[in-house]
């Protein structure tokens, strides 16, 4: 019996041996999807409207413990940004928390939230890497704030 399990351990070494090179698991390997650089761009938001959240297809329904709610901005960079292929000026953009699911209304009350109102942005534009290309930040809005999700 107790050769059996010597026997076990020493098999599943070598295929650990062999099988970690093979999946690029080393430390020779290089690394993928960073690490990026993003130039960034301070400007505002100015937000357009908060709506209920409505899916763009019948399979598409995000499963939240809140109401979800589409709300929309548009950012104006502080000085203009010229000769940019990844910038849109007035362009329209959905605000999503960073795991990409729409914000609940006490979010948006915490937040402060509301059409009209202009809160500071940055857009970070990638130079370098395979990260997501263009990334908004808002300064004063933390979109890891998953309280309506935990309940809490």
């Amino acid at each position: 019996m107790l050769s059996n399990a010597i026997r076990l351990i020493v098999l599943c070494a070598l295929a650990a041996g062999f099988l970690l090179p093979a999946m690029g698991n080393t430390a020779e390997s290089p690394v993928r999807g960073g690490p990026c650089r993003y130039d960034v761009f301070p400007g505002t938001a100015v937000f357009v409207s908060v709506a209920p959240w409505q899916p763009s297809s019948p399979t598409e329904g995000i499963p939240t413990p809140y109401p979800p709610l589409a709300v929309t901005y548009r950012f104006t960079p502080d000085t203009p940004i010229v000769g940019e292929p990844l910038y849109a000026p007035d362009k329209l953009f959905t605000l999503t928390l960073v795991n990409s699911m729409p914000p609940g209304p006490k979010f948006i009350a915490k937040y402060a939230i509301a059409p009209g109102k202009a809160v500071p942005c940055q857009v970070h534009i990638i130079r370098q890497g395979t990260c997501t290309p263009v990334v908004h930040v808002f300064p004063g809005i933390d979109l890891t704030d998953y309280f309506e999700l935990t309940g809490r």
